[in-house]
């Protein structure tokens, strides 16, 4: 059984909400990705910041969700997979005795939008029964 959308908006935060995808706050008067699902007979909705739900779209093939969506686990693992990979290695944050990043994943949600605006992600070949993924710049709109 797969997860139906029912509705899908933007919103204007009345009060603060949790993202569904990163966890940080979605401010009063922010305006949000809100989206109402079913499934197995269970409404529920769905809040995430507008950098947030771009950046699932950009990692969805990346993350490859199951037929019930992308979840707040996926998210954070294909965030954390693709920053370690292309964009922390030069971020000045990113401790690399540790390898890990010394600010938390809603600074590093920031630099994926801002990596996502100038490069994307594409499938590469197969090695050993793993995808391959490389990084280009995108090709600039006319």
């Amino acid at each position: 059984m797969s997860v139906e959308c029912l509705d899908r908006r933007d919103r204007k935060a009345r009060k603060p909400h949790s993202c569904d995808y990163c966890g940080g706050t979605i401010e009063k008067g922010e305006v949000y990705d809100w989206s109402k699902h079913i499934y197995d007979g269970q409404h529920y909705e769905w809040h995430c910041h507008k950098r947030c739900a771009k950046i699932a779209r950009e990692i969805w093939d990346y993350v490859d969700p199951d037929d019930l969506g992308m979840s707040e686990d996926d998210f954070t693992d294909g965030c954390l997979e693709i920053c370690q990979r292309f964009v922390c290695p030069d971020c000045p944050h990113w401790n690399k005795e540790y390898e890990d990043c010394d600010e938390d994943k809603t600074y590093c949600t920031t630099r994926l939008a801002d990596f996502f605006e100038k490069n994307e992600l594409y499938r590469a070949g197969r090695k050993d029964f793993a995808e391959i993924w490389k990084c280009r710049p995108r090709e600039a709109k006319v």
